[in-house]
């Protein structure tokens, strides 16, 4: 008789995948359609997370946290606006710039593939201007120029949207900052002893001090890069070095696809500043011997082999994230999955996920493999 299920995996098990797939297309298909409203929540817990640290030293020298997280909260917000008002117009400068760029990488370009394909290139533009009509007589088209958009306009026409979700991550963050343990404390009542309580309590402490641990030190790391970048910049003679240093710090907590943007973005940079290839060129490679040097030395030097994730992992996170919820998803992709991944190395349960998730060299996993 044909049994169309084993019993090594039989219909209970079928269904419990069955639940499980449908469960996770369901969360998928949520994060995407809510993403106007978990953004900033999530970048406002992590943001909680790196300054909790702050807090709780403040409450050492008996100053309560509903004081110093109106304090910090208060420093962030008065960062946050002077950079903004430092770098909006450098940023609106280099838009208005994207056309001459453009072009100057197109002639540049042209010099590398030769006398035909500049002339290629002039037969494409003259068809651009003329379109053959039925007596195969050349008739010209009517261009429009409309108006250029700029920064202005576009923080104009979304400034609804920005300032909500500024409100909801200042004031989610100071909720977060200002009630300290009160949330922990209140998390024991769900141990039925006082045995789970205290590992409740244990297993919290852990997470929340790993977390923001792991947050202030990439934050450090990246923030170093920026300086590096900027001063780097600054020695070549690129304009706006700050600003350069500035986006690789944000960039670089979305390894890989950040570096590869970063990369793109200042060879246009270099190629519209030098007029020599060569002196172009070397603005991204600068760039990317820094971003080497600090993602295959530095950082695994700082943060260690516990906290590392593997690089299969931290490539999906961001591309995952990035699809769900766009540059913000995968600047905060990896903060997210390493922050997971510390959640799981402190529950039971949850411990061969963490394994999985583990960058540890090969001898600690067949140690392991024997253990068990």
């Amino acid at each position: 008789m044909f049994k169309p299920f084993s019993s090594r995996f039989g219909l209970k098990h079928f269904q419990f995948l069955a639940v499980f797939v449908l469960a996770f297309v369901v969360l998928v298909v949520a994060l995407k359609a809510a993403s106007a409203i978990l953004i900033p929540i999530a970048l406002a817990w992590l943001l909680g997370a790196l300054l909790s640290p702050a807090v709780r030293y403040a409450q050492r020298y008996h100053i309560p946290p509903t004081l110093s997280a109106l304090v910090l909260m208060g420093l962030v917000v008065y960062g946050m606006v002077l950079l903004f008002l430092l770098m909006i117009g450098p940023v609106e400068q280099w838009l208005q710039e994207i056309p001459r760029i453009l072009r100057d990488f197109r002639e540049k370009m042209a010099d590398f593939s030769g006398p035909l394909s500049s002339l290629q290139a002039v037969t494409e533009e003259v068809r651009q201007l003329y379109v053959i009509g039925d007596n195969d007589r050349m008739t010209p088209v009517e261009v429009k120029v409309e108006r250029e958009s700029t920064l202005g306009t576009f923080l104009l026409a979304n400034l609804p949207v920005l300032l909500a979700g500024t409100t909801i991550v200042v004031f989610l963050t100071y909720f977060f900052l200002a009630s300290g343990d009160r949330f922990l404390r209140k998390s024991t009542q769900l141990g039925a002893n006082l045995g789970s309580r205290r590992r409740i309590v244990r297993i919290a402490y852990r997470i929340r001090q790993d977390i923001s641990r792991y947050l202030a030190t990439i934050t450090v790391i990246n923030i170093g890069l920026g300086l590096c970048v900027a001063l780097a910049m600054r020695l070549l003679g690129v304009p706006n070095a700050l600003l350069w240093g500035l986006m690789a710090t944000c960039f670089n907590f979305a390894p890989y696809v950040g570096a590869v943007v970063m990369v793109g973005l200042l060879t246009l940079v270099g190629i519209a500043t030098f007029p020599n290839m060569a002196q172009a060129l070397l603005v991204p490679g600068v760039y990317a011997m820094l971003s080497i040097a600090e993602g295959h030395m530095i950082t695994p030097l700082v943060i260690g082999r516990r906290l590392a994730v593997t690089p299969t992992a931290v490539f999906l996170s961001v591309v995952v994230w990035g699809w769900l919820w766009g540059v913000a998803g995968a600047l905060m992709a990896v903060p997210l999955l390493a922050s997971f991944k510390i959640v799981c190395e402190n529950v039971p349960q949850l411990m061969p996920i963490s394994r999985l998730l583990d960058n540890s060299s090969p001898k600690r996993h067949r140690r392991f493999l024997r253990a068990r």
